[in-house]
């Protein structure tokens, strides 16, 4: 009795295991800083994309996401670097070309992290979806393997 309860036990937690393989992540954030989640779990954005690696189409497009919020990033360093100067410097010929460069890059920066932000918005709700679970095929492998005790055989799937 102790052993069918046991197994009856080992059976429902591989059930129980076998559905959790993907989790679910969700991304909150806005045009300055991301913060993602898996289960509700703060992870970095590094972690989402590694978690993502099997779901070639989701992975793609969050990494695009995060290159594309990398040059938002660059360009609007650059932005706030040339504005910042007319703050401390209050001749007109130095300011104004630098206040409009300034400006135009910033706004130039805004639209391309709104890009990255809905790219990693698609991305991610692609990987929940579950619609890439039908491009997966398992590869089982049968391998040959030496170790101390002679020759073994390796089965993968």
């Amino acid at each position: 009795m102790n052993k069918l309860i046991l197994l009856l036990f080992l059976f429902i937690a591989q059930i129980g295991f076998s559905q959790n393989d993907a989790p679910l992540i969700e991304r909150k954030g806005n045009l300055v800083q991301n913060r993602y989640f898996i289960l509700g779990q703060e992870v970095t954005g590094r972690q989402v994309v590694k978690k993502m690696k099997p779901y070639e189409p989701a992975h793609k497009m969050m990494k695009s996401s995060r290159r594309w919020a990398l040059t938002s990033s660059i360009i609007l360093g650059f932005g706030v670097g040339s504005f910042m100067p007319t703050f401390f410097d209050p001749s007109p010929e130095i300011t104004v070309p630098l206040l409009i460069t300034g400006v135009s890059l910033i706004a130039i920066a805004v639209p391309i992290k709104t890009k990255a932000n809905r790219k990693a918005d698609e991305a991610i709700e692609l990987y929940n979806s579950r619609q890439l679970m039908g491009n997966l095929k398992p590869k089982p492998s049968l391998n040959l393997t030496f170790n101390q005790s002679g020759l073994g055989v390796a089965l993968k799937f």
